[in-house]
């Protein structure tokens, strides 16, 4: 899961320009975090910002970017609206007049500062290149200094904190979805590890602003949440069979006997096959190349049919905890958000 908890970098300012939060070395949560610096999130600005596709501001170089921050709102229209802990919507650098793009939510792992996820892996020439509005909010800190999401039992409000993340999720992609540059047939959630945990808790009471989740190394919410998506959804669980942290045949988070057992990867997807209402069994459908320091297409693909909406698992075969996290499976990934928008295509 995380990086270990070092030195504070200076703040970065509100407009920096970021990059991909989706990387290896950053992405998931362990017990016991890796040193990294936590800088902390770039500020959300003001509605009017948001709706406003071409609104110029700076960034760190100096150049214009359509990166409008939320965080401490400036638009006097408005001057109480204000997200702690911050986050930062991101539009792409070129949009047409009317043009609208995906939007997909991203949730960091346990101990994972999210403005360094995005600097780590280049998320801004991603969502640029691939046209796709991004949101990356940051979890509340531990005592230790360590983001986290507060996702259910099993992970990973390990000092029992219990902020609650879910009606703060839930008011951060209202306010986002007040862009006009927004395809809202097309906004996904992508989470990692606890923001895996933290991706399916939301979907199971936002599903009417979503076409999908994309969890990477995540657990569906165990029976004590209630769940009940009221719209069709696609649901992709992609998870190393090795994962020594949130284990492919279930367990306990960072293997620590306090904390209440997660379901398998397997568990996982029969549980959204239930809720999305899919007919037989899980079968295969072929197999990909996922990862690049894995020999052959070491991915093994399996679905649900006749789902409301979609219902995927591929299992990383040799994959541990970090998966899904260089350029290929990237690709991958884009390519699901690609054929899955609200309702089918």
């Amino acid at each position: 899961m995380p990086e270990r908890a070092g030195q504070n970098e200076p703040r970065i300012r509100a407009a920096l320009s970021l990059g991909f939060c989706i990387c290896a070395s950053v992405a998931a949560c362990t017990a016991h975090p890796d040193p990294v610096t936590h800088t902390p999130a770039a500020s959300i600005q003001a509605p009017a910002a948001i709706a406003a596709p071409l609104a110029m501001v700076m960034t760190a170089d100096g150049g214009p970017n359509t990166a409008p921050a939320l965080g401490t709102p400036t638009d006097p229209a408005d001057p109480g609206t204000a997200f702690d802990p911050p986050a930062e919507l991101h539009l792409p650098s070129t949009l047409g007049i009317g043009e609208r793009v995906p939007l997909l939510l991203v949730l960091h792992g346990f101990g994972v500062s999210s403005s360094l996820l995005i600097a780590k892996a280049s998320l801004n020439q991603l969502a640029d290149t691939k046209k796709f509005a991004y949101l990356a909010p940051e979890g509340a800190r531990d005592s230790q200094g360590r983001p986290f999401w507060n996702a259910g039992p099993s992970c990973c409000d390990l000092e029992h904190r219990a902020p609650d993340d879910l009606k703060r999720l839930r008011e951060l992609l209202d306010f986002s979805l007040k862009s006009s540059a927004i395809d809202r047939k097309r906004v996904f959630l992508i989470g990692y590890s606890n923001g895996a945990f933290m991706a399916q808790r939301l979907a199971c009471e936002a599903s009417e602003h979503l076409a999908g989740v994309i969890s990477v190394a995540g657990a569906a919410p165990g029976p004590e949440v209630p769940c009940n998506p009221t719209t069709p959804l696609s649901f992709l669980e992609i998870h190393g069979d090795a994962d020594p942290v949130v284990h492919y045949d279930g367990g306990v988070v960072f293997d620590r006997t306090d904390l209440p057992a997660h379901p398998s990867a397997r568990s996982t997807v029969n549980v959204w096959a239930q809720h999305l209402g899919c007919s037989g069994d899980l079968h295969p459908v072929g197999s990909i190349d996922l990862e690049p320091y894995l020999a052959g297409n070491e991915t093994e693909v399996q679905r649900f049919d006749g789902c409301r909406g979609s219902v995927e698992l591929w299992t990383v075969r040799g994959g541990g905890h970090y998966v899904a996290l260089q350029p290929p499976a990237l690709d991958a990934l884009w390519k699901f958000v690609q054929a899955h928008p609200k309702g089918g295509a």
